[in-house]
């Protein structure tokens, strides 16, 4: 008898700790299957000089033009595919002639043919000034996510990051 009391008390705790979340989570993915399959936008990142073609900007030269924040990509490494867990690293810096940074303003935008908004599911990954997620399931495919962030006079600034997933 005292063994089933053992056994029952053994079972309650697991399904405590399953219940309240204490055993370990699975993170949850940013972009979902569904998502991933929509039609990708035309030029997403490629600004055009008055009805002319895209122009592609060195990275270097669209990160001085900004007058906000300054958004260095630690991870992911966009010249790397991945195999669907990725890790990744943003932080946010004080332009040198700018305010500190609101982290409030931060918007992450999957691009796709519509924009989807996925700041939500990005938020409980802030720490300070930084975004920083550890093995994120991503699906298989070409993405790209649109980083925007203000300083607290509103200048902002905005980085397209690709991330390439084999599967």
């Amino acid at each position: 008898m005292k063994r089933l009391f053992y056994l029952g008390c053994a079972a309650c705790l697991l399904a405590l700790a399953v219940w309240s979340g204490a055993a370990e989570q699975e993170p949850a993915p940013w972009i979902t299957d569904e998502e991933a399959a929509l039609p990708d936008k035309k030029n997403a990142d490629n600004p055009r000089p008055s009805g002319g073609e895209p122009v592609d900007l060195p990275a270097a030269a669209a990160r001085k033009a900004m007058a906000g924040p300054i958004i260095f990509v630690e991870a992911p490494d966009e010249n790397r595919p991945y195999n669907g867990r990725i890790d990744i690293h943003i932080r946010f810096e004080k332009n040198p002639t700018g305010e500190p940074v609101d982290m409030r303003s931060l918007k992450v935008i999957y691009l796709k043919l519509f924009d989807i908004d996925i700041t939500g599911r990005v938020r409980p990954y802030i720490k300070e000034n930084a975004i920083d997620a550890t093995r994120i399931k991503f699906p298989k495919g070409n993405h790209k996510v649109k980083i925007q962030i203000k300083d607290r006079e509103q200048m902002e600034s905005s980085r397209v990051i690709r991330i390439k997933v084999r599967g």
